[in-house]
């Protein structure tokens, strides 16, 4: 990889990395720019989960950042929590925050250093809360360069790109998913004209590609979104599952990953590949489902949990159980996990755990209960020891334990299986579903919520304004919430 020529900063705060997977999704290889991300963590933040959910999205490499680290074009560097980041020349700097910095990595301090760059410099406001970046695109506007922010309307928080826009601070206002495109379109050499940002397309204010690169700026063609909802409807059919409520831009950025692994350069070829090979379709089935998971997945988060879950279980009556319901349940890890945190509680109280799935092969490994040790990196070998039995290379969940939890395969939005819950466990799905679609489904967990009952997301996700008005923060940084009424 090359030095970049143009650096490009992108700056967050909460749900942010919602905004973040839409932009790198839709940013291709230019061979000129590197991208640094400020997103706004706690100090010992989950950097790893970050990148990695970044990574799974993303067309370009996604790094966590190191001291000292040289910058190459076409990847992306997130800063890790508990630090500032500056770019000095090519050189990534990681600097403990300074005094009154409340929020970190600081997107001011990051976008200041890459202003010194001049024109080279870019700015990316994307959704959270506060004005922190104002005085950084400042900056990088002073210096010659460009800034962008998400429209407010369709970030989850839009403090941070409303008060930059405010400022006057902001060049463009565009949709996330258009960003990365338009980036890219400024350099023609990097990208086919076929993924460049329509002219007919463009916002108010927004930067128009064609009249920076000429008339050589062609349409998004429509053919890829008919490819995919041809594909979706043949998936259904065979399979059952119905991803129609899943993100588009996530599901066409798997399908060209997958096209790209079997060397098949066009919608025509691929349907000549199914009519051959129709177990195609599943194949492309698992590659849509996320059902990847782990023991005590985000340990911190659970020990949050599990004080919750004390005070819950200490306010009801010894014979009634506790009923929980975890939703996009994949291979099982997570109702085991709260399983034993409940009957480490709550000794021999009833739990009754509901988990669902849209994938069946998912469901059959969870009703099997043998895990790889790899699915144990979070939790103590005493605990495993009490609640597992060695089987090979593998562990088998003990009886008495997989016998408080009942597996059904559900579409998540086809309604709770059950009312009176006093846990709705859902992590790590909310970021992969349209956000009408996402109020709809907090929706229908308050509803099968308690008065009270707890509801445990991912710790990349957050709550809309509907969201916020059903439930109460209990920790902000672990995604922990109370039913309000």
């Amino acid at each position: 990889m090359t030095a970049p020529s143009h650096i490009v900063g992108v700056g967050a705060s909460a749900g942010g990395l919602e905004a973040m997977l839409t932009l790198f999704a839709h940013t291709r290889p230019t061979g000129r720019i590197a991208y640094v991300v400020a997103q706004h963590m706690a100090k010992d933040g989950h950097d790893a989960l970050v990148t990695r959910l970044i990574g799974r999205e993303s067309a370009l490499p996604v790094v966590l950042a190191e001291e000292g680290a040289r910058l190459r074009a076409d990847t992306v560097y997130v800063i890790p929590s508990g630090s500032d980041g500056e770019v000095q020349g090519e050189v990534l700097r990681l600097r403990a925050p300074q005094v009154g910095h409340v929020s970190t990595p600081s997107v001011n301090v990051l976008f200041v250093s890459i202003a010194a760059s001049g024109g080279k410099a870019i700015g990316i406001v994307l959704s959270g809360t506060g004005a922190d970046g104002v005085v950084g695109c400042r900056a990088i506007k002073a210096g010659g360069g460009m800034t962008f922010a998400q429209d407010p309307t369709q970030a989850k928080f839009d403090g941070m790109p409303q008060a930059a826009i405010d400022a006057k601070a902001i060049d463009s206002v565009l949709p996330v998913e258009r960003i990365g495109t338009t980036l890219a379109a400024l350099f023609p050499g990097g990208v086919p004209a076929a993924d460049r940002v329509p002219r007919h397309d463009a916002q108010p204010g927004a930067l128009d590609p064609a009249a920076i690169l000429g008339a050589d700026a062609t349409p998004i063609p429509m053919a890829a979104r008919g490819e995919l909802e041809g594909l979706l409807r043949q998936v259904q059919q065979a399979t059952g599952i119905d991803f129609s409520s899943y993100k588009e831009d996530t599901l066409l950025r798997r399908l060209e990953k997958r096209k790209a692994s079997l060397g098949v350069a066009s919608a025509a070829a691929y349907q000549e590949l199914i009519r051959r090979q129709p177990e195609e379709l599943k194949a492309l089935q698992h590659l849509f489902l996320v059902s990847v998971s782990s023991f005590f997945r985000d340990r911190a988060s659970f020990d949050v949990l599990k004080m919750s879950l004390a005070k819950l279980v200490a306010g009801k009556p010894a014979d009634e159980p506790v009923r929980v319901w975890v939703p996009g349940c994949a291979s099982g890890e997570e109702p085991v996990t709260l399983a034993i945190l409940l009957r480490e509680l709550s000794g021999a109280r009833p739990i009754e755990i509901i988990g669902t799935d849209l994938n069946p092969e998912a469901l059959a490994m969870c009703r099997e209960g043998l895990y790889r040790q790899t699915a144990f990196k979070e939790m103590d070998a005493a605990v495993r020891d009490r609640y597992f039995t060695p089987k090979g290379h593998h562990y088998q969940v003990n009886p008495d334990l997989l016998f408080c939890i009942r597996y059904e395969q559900r579409d998540v939005l086809g309604g709770a299986p059950a009312q009176g819950l006093d846990l709705v466990s859902c992590r790590n799905l909310l970021i992969y579903m349209k956000s009408h679609l996402q109020d709809k489904l907090i929706k229908s967990f308050h509803q099968a919520l308690r008065p009270q009952g707890l509801l445990f997301i991912g710790q990349s996700e957050s709550l809309s304004f509907v969201g916020n008005s059903l439930f109460v923060h209990i920790d902000h940084y672990h995604r922990l919430f109370r039913r309000r009424h």
